[in-house]
């Protein structure tokens, strides 16, 4: 960009909650394991607020299992759970972004688990880390997901817009600003 006076909005930042771990593994595929699952792929980029993209920063993520269950079925279902101990570190992974600033990563989409007596909507956990700094901790939900309304921690920027192709894969796109 050659606007020297451009500004980007800085993506808000979202609780941690207590399932992040240290140490993940260099990864953009999450989907290793055979689990049943929605495949889903998010690419983006990370930009500072002048817009400027930005190699070389650090995406983390991580979420909770997949689930085959609906979300009018919840009431049956169990909860799902995050990968609390293992040494495989199931859904979670970092990847540097490119020299365009670009990320991308393959998982399943996750699933929905009780916090207290109310399903968490769908969403993806994010660290972003710059020159080994921490820039950003977020959350990303899913544009249409009907426990995002009731959710305390849920915010609509940061909402990812899914489309499916034949087979029901879903893929989005979302950029990250920092400071």
């Amino acid at each position: 960009d050659t606007d020297t006076d451009a500004e980007c909005e800085e993506t808000p930042d979202n609780i941690e909650g207590p399932f992040w771990r240290e140490g993940v593994p260099i990864r953009s595929d999450m989907d290793l394991d055979g689990h049943e699952g929605t495949s889903l792929t998010v690419s983006g980029k990370v930009m500072n607020t002048a817009c400027v993209p930005l190699a070389g920063a650090i995406v983390e993520i991580w979420h909770a299992y997949p689930t085959t269950v609906t979300v009018d079925d919840l009431e049956n279902a169990d909860s799902v759970d995050y990968d609390h101990t293992s040494e495989e570190m199931e859904y979670r992974g970092q990847m540097a972004t490119d020299d365009k600033g670009q990320y991308s990563f393959h998982t399943l989409k996750p699933g929905w688990y009780l916090n207290g007596s109310s399903f968490r909507p769908a969403h993806i956990h994010v660290k972003i880390w710059v020159d080994g700094a921490e820039k950003l901790t977020t959350q990303l939900y899913f544009e249409g997901d009907p426990l995002i309304e009731a959710d305390p921690w849920a915010k609509q920027a940061l909402e990812v817009s899914t489309t499916a192709d034949s087979s029901g894969a879903l893929s989005g796109s979302f950029d990250f600003t920092v400071d």
